[in-house]
């Protein structure tokens, strides 16, 4: 089914960018995809078969056996989505710490290429190696560092990326200069993920608020469960 899938254009040009973010080969997108297809066309038949023996009408059974195989196939393109945005905050993670560790290289007298291949050798994860895989490449083809994070800014859509690159780039091979442009760099981009972290601890928050109520309101219940039956049995 996998080959189906590639003869019909799936991954499109959409999904294809998505992957391409997360980290997940084609391959291994139409082999989830084929899986996920096949289990939906199970499922839906096993659902309209016998499910016309429990669901008021068959019109019903059909129509919940269409909705198990519209949600089988689309899941390894939800699954895809969530690992991409994962996959774009750790790397907005990681460069804000690339940019913290080259400023500190910078500081200590290294030029621009060997401080930013000074501060790729720290961090563990798939983030950090993804970057050094990037800035990797563009050594290999004999271009600067900064290239290798505007391409993998372009591929995964994480724009402190190819911001990280311009400062990078604007200061060239001055070491004054790329320190002072880099450490505003890192400077907004640790404000930013400050910004990002409190709005995300806030909507917790608010999503917690009622469940919270919920539980207040039964443990007020129970409390006064006992009172309640004494006073409803005087009546």
């Amino acid at each position: 089914m996998s080959g189906l899938l590639a003869r019909t254009g799936i991954p499109g040009p959409t999904t294809a960018s998505v992957l391409a973010a997360s980290g997940t080969s084609v391959e291994t997108y139409r082999a989830e995809k084929a899986a996920a297809t096949a289990l939906g066309l199970l499922l839906g038949t096993v659902l309209a078969t016998v499910g016309v023996l429990f669901l008021p009408s068959p019109l019903a059974a059909w129509l919940l056996a269409a909705l198990v195989a519209g949600v089988c196939f689309l899941a390894p393109d939800l699954a895809a989505h969530s690992a991409a945005g994962e996959h774009r905050a750790e790397l907005r993670a990681a460069t804000s710490a690339l940019a913290d560790l080259v400023v500190m290289g910078l500081a200590s007298g290294a030029g621009t290429t060997g401080a930013v291949t000074a501060a790729l050798q720290h961090g563990q994860g798939r983030a950090p190696e993804r970057i050094r895989g990037a800035v990797h490449t563009a050594t290999l083809r004999h271009r600067p560092p900064w290239e290798g994070l505007e391409a993998l800014s372009e591929e995964t859509g994480v724009r402190e990326l190819g911001e990280l690159a311009a400062s990078l780039r604007l200061g060239g091979s001055s070491g004054a200069r790329t320190r002072t442009s880099l450490a505003a760099k890192a400077t907004s981009l640790r404000a930013r993920r400050l910004a990002e972290d409190e709005a995300a601890a806030h909507a917790a928050t608010e999503r917690m608020t009622l469940p919270t109520m919920g539980l207040v309101a039964g443990f007020l219940v129970l409390i006064s469960y006992v009172a309640l039956t004494h006073v409803t049995a005087g009546f």
